[in-house]
């Protein structure tokens, strides 16, 4: 069985098919049933507010978004901010926007170039005279 980190408890634990370690699967499943709750009373409301108003992290929203247990939140693009320029983010998840994302992709293709790994050693011709002369003297 493969591990994996618990996003909620920040524990190690193997996992066997849901990403909560078993001792927090109570409280996602509370969470789950608070946000389906309010989103029967709210359901115009963005993720972001959701959390506000039930007191469930943005973090758990997104993940219960992502296992596709909850799949009627209006488009949330609309309230994402880039987290560099405030600018409309590509979504809540990725929180940057277009030009921000292809910066940092910019930026991280030349710290990779500036990377410079050390140079291969090479056979120089001659270089095995001298164990035939070791070897000769004997």
């Amino acid at each position: 069985m493969p591990l994996a980190k618990c996003p909620r408890c920040n524990l190690m634990f193997n996992k066997k098919g849901a990403p909560i370690c078993p001792k927090c699967e109570p409280d996602e499943d509370a969470d789950y049933e608070t946000l389906r709750r309010s989103m029967e009373e709210h359901p115009d409301l963005i993720p972001t507010q959701i959390a506000e108003l039930t007191g469930v992290t943005l973090d758990c929203i997104l993940r219960l978004i992502e296992e596709g247990r909850i799949a009627t939140l209006t488009d949330h693009r609309a309230n994402a901010v880039c987290g560099r320029c405030g600018a409309p983010a590509i979504s809540l998840s990725k929180r940057l926007c277009e030009s921000c994302l292809q910066k940092l992709n910019s930026e991280v293709a030349r710290a990779q170039a500036s990377i410079k790994l050390g140079k291969k050693k090479t056979l120089q011709i001659g270089s095995g005279m001298y164990f035939r002369k070791w070897n000769d003297d004997e």
